[in-house]
């Protein structure tokens, strides 16, 4: 994908395996960044080689437990092939992502931002999510989280309220995207481009 400043990205999801960077990326996400969510292999609890095998059964219902959702985990690469952040779209939401985590969460790693790659990255999660057959994505984000906000927004986010972190107590921005008013724009702003 192109963006503003003619950067490439792709999403890339376990199936690829381990690309460049991909273990230095969550070793530094570890427990959690910036509100984000760490993973098994970064807070030391597994391997990669059983980190991807569960990204893998993430996405089959059958084998998650009953009070998760599928999702899909994808690795941000960049025009280098080297991984530059993860993100995971999840297929439908429970009562828990209605009110905190929404449809989408992903994290760009310290050393990569400021480069476009949080708007991108969204955008590409946004299309997967259509994929999906989901038509409207919602999207929590810490009141704080100004970067965020503007990410969320310039892709098509409407704030629908705020509410409270259920977990650390904080003001929370929930947003909603209509996929297709969102792909749409997207495509005017390309042409124009």
């Amino acid at each position: 994908m192109t963006g503003n400043d003619s950067t490439f990205l792709r999403l890339a999801s376990w199936a690829e395996g381990a690309l460049p960077d991909l273990d230095a990326v969550l070793k530094e996400l570890g427990h959690g960044d910036s509100r984000c969510f760490g993973t098994t292999f970064g807070r030391g609890e597994c391997t990669l080689e059983v980190f991807l095998r569960q990204c893998r059964d993430a996405e089959d219902p059958a084998r998650i437990a009953a009070e998760f959702v599928p999702q899909t985990s994808y690795w941000i690469v960049n025009e280098a092939n080297r991984v530059v952040g993860i993100v995971r779209v999840r297929h439908r939401l429970n009562e828990r992502l209605l009110r905190s985590g929404g449809h989408i969460g992903y994290y760009v790693r310290a050393s990569e931002r400021g480069k476009g790659y949080g708007k991108q990255t969204l955008r590409l999660a946004l299309q997967e999510l259509r994929r999906l057959g989901v038509r409207r994505a919602l999207l929590t984000v810490h009141s704080s989280n100004t970067i965020s906000a503007r990410l969320v927004v310039a892709n098509g986010g409407l704030l629908e309220n705020q509410t409270t972190d259920p977990v650390s107590g904080e003001a929370l921005d929930r947003y909603w995207i209509d996929l297709k008013k969102a792909l749409l724009r997207h495509l005017y702003i390309s042409f124009a481009d």
